[in-house]
């Protein structure tokens, strides 16, 4: 099979996340799309992410109607923080007859350069990069060395495109304009987000358990 990883602390996971799951299993021809929940993001403050047992289960809440969208629990078993390299290697040696590609925002390639061994993420797997609506970003423009920019090829999402080792895509989905940020600020001021972000179960759990009401976080 064919399958994409979109690693992400989903804190909590919103209709943006969902449609680019979709969006890619067509576009990449992708026969599944994992959301594997991050234990400790290596980028975030631990103090500003949620419980991870909230987290995956608002993950399970809002791809339940998607059978082709499916919450993992492989970087939760883990223990310590979770570097996207490691993922992917173990994930390989454990799928070896399966090609996998690892999914992220537009924005981590800004400090793509700081994750452990970005060089080797980019040339020994495929990685794909979603545009993200006011973060767009420009490959030339990266501190990458000119052969890691070279690795990254935007493409259109119009065509079909297949995943391979050593491959990386840049590539503008439209996704709707919704971030966790702005569901968490809502929920800590008092608000009720928009259905249009949050799938109803979702925000059933969320104030079913209350969650966001002080803290909005940090990303």
């Amino acid at each position: 099979m064919k399958i994409g990883i979109l690693g992400g602390s989903f804190d909590p996971i919103h209709s943006g996340h969902v449609y680019i799951g979709l969006r890619l299993c067509e576009v990449l021809t992708l026969d599944q799309v994992w959301f594997m929940v991050a234990n400790v993001p290596p980028h975030k403050d631990k103090r500003a992410v949620s419980g991870a047992y909230h987290r995956y289960a608002m993950t399970v809440l809002a791809l339940q109607e998607h059978k082709q969208l499916l919450a993992s629990t492989w970087e939760l078993e883990r223990e310590g923080r979770s570097f996207t390299i490691e993922t992917l290697e173990s994930v390989g040696r454990s799928w070896r007859n399966d090609r996998f590609c690892f999914i992220a925002g537009s924005d981590s390639l800004r400090d793509l350069h700081s994750w452990k061994d970005y060089d080797k993420l980019l040339l020994e797997h495929c990685c794909v990069f979603v545009q993200r609506p006011g973060f767009e970003v420009n490959v030339a423009g990266l501190p990458l060395a000119q052969a890691l920019k070279e690795v990254i090829q935007p493409i259109c999402s119009e065509t079909h495109h297949e995943i391979q080792p050593g491959r990386s895509f840049l590539i503008n989905l439209n996704p709707p304009p919704v971030s966790s940020t702005a569901i968490r600020e809502t929920l800590a001021s008092g608000g009720t987000p928009s259905l249009d972000w949050l799938s109803p179960a979702v925000l059933r759990y969320i104030n079913k358990h209350r969650l966001y009401e002080d803290n909005p976080g940090s990303s």
